[in-house]
């Protein structure tokens, strides 16, 4: 993945995260972590990408432009990926926003996601959280 690519990845998940007027610690502490694990950056990296990310990405209503670059580079496993990593943001810190939501339906629709890879991201989801509790 490219780093334009990486930022841009980087913004959409800014934009779900601060969809619902704020953004918890929880999730900023998520973000780097999901920059650092998905990426495979450095901590030190992840922080200036989110930072970066949260100062540049539009609101929700620039959102296509984002779907449309990211929908062109990801390939399908890269896209499931990102659709897990927008769930983990949406779930961060704990409380269900619908608007949270509409980013990540907007972000389904706009990736092209079609129904056996949204399977696959929920699964993959569910077992990273599952593991992560034992």
């Amino acid at each position: 993945m490219t780093p334009e690519t990486q930022y841009d990845a980087a913004c959409l998940l800014a934009i779900a995260a601060r969809s619902d007027g704020s953004i918890a610690t929880q999730e900023t502490e998520q973000l780097v972590s999901l920059m650092q694990r998905g990426f495979a950056i450095k901590e030190s990296a992840a922080l200036q990408l989110v930072v970066r990310a949260l100062d540049d990405a539009p609101d929700t209503q620039g959102i296509s432009t984002l779907l449309q670059n990211l929908e062109f580079a990801l390939d399908r496993k890269q896209k499931e990926n990102l659709i897990v990593m927008l769930l983990e943001v949406v779930a961060a810190d704990g409380v269900k926003d619908a608007r949270e939501i509409s980013v990540l339906d907007k972000a389904i629709t706009g990736l092209k996601i079609s129904d056996t890879s949204m399977d696959r991201a929920y699964r993959s989801y569910f077992a990273q959280r599952q593991s992560a509790s034992t």
